[in-house]
């Protein structure tokens, strides 16, 4: 059993959808709600690297997946959260039923945040020759964006 700590909400309907925590080490979990009950709401997690998580974050990476395919061996828990605690327990990939797995397809966009919850923004600025796109591409890919989210200023930021 582990302590989390909750660290964003990604998808809010009624109830937190879709969450990050961390724990005492700082490895990150991303969690989605399977169940409403009345001592608590539960969630199935995964262990994700950050590369991964801004992979999903990005709509790169279909939900299902990461939870199909973790990057690790028992990398998945049970998550209950109850009087504002998220404990953690571990589960075999055996032990997932149907009802616990979110839907097939199922691709973030960061436009999806949650209107209630202040979304962390950090502005970094990227120096790269223009003649050097593939870094470019590199950059943007590691960081969880997409050419296309930066619209008309792409060019413009690419000739800096």
């Amino acid at each position: 059993m582990r302590q989390l700590t909750h660290t964003a909400t990604l998808e809010y309907y009624d109830v937190p959808q879709i969450i990050t925590a961390t724990d005492a080490t700082g490895t990150r979990y991303l969690c989605t709600l399977y169940a409403q009950e009345t001592d608590g709401f539960r969630y199935l997690g995964v262990q994700i690297s950050e590369p991964r998580l801004m992979a999903f974050i990005g709509g790169q990476l279909d939900l299902r997946d990461a939870y199909l395919h973790p990057e690790v061996d028992n990398a998945l828990y049970c998550i209950c959260v109850t009087d504002s605690q998220l404990i953690a327990d571990p589960i075999l990939t055996t032990d997932i039923t149907e009802a616990m797995l979110p839907e097939v397809g199922y691709f973030f966009n960061a436009a999806d945040l949650a209107e209630d919850v202040d979304a962390q923004i950090d502005t970094y600025k990227l120096e790269v020759p223009a003649h050097d796109r593939i870094t470019f591409s590199t950059l943007i890919s590691r960081m969880g964006w997409h050419a296309s989210s930066l619209g008309k200023s792409f060019r413009k930021i690419a000739a800096l």
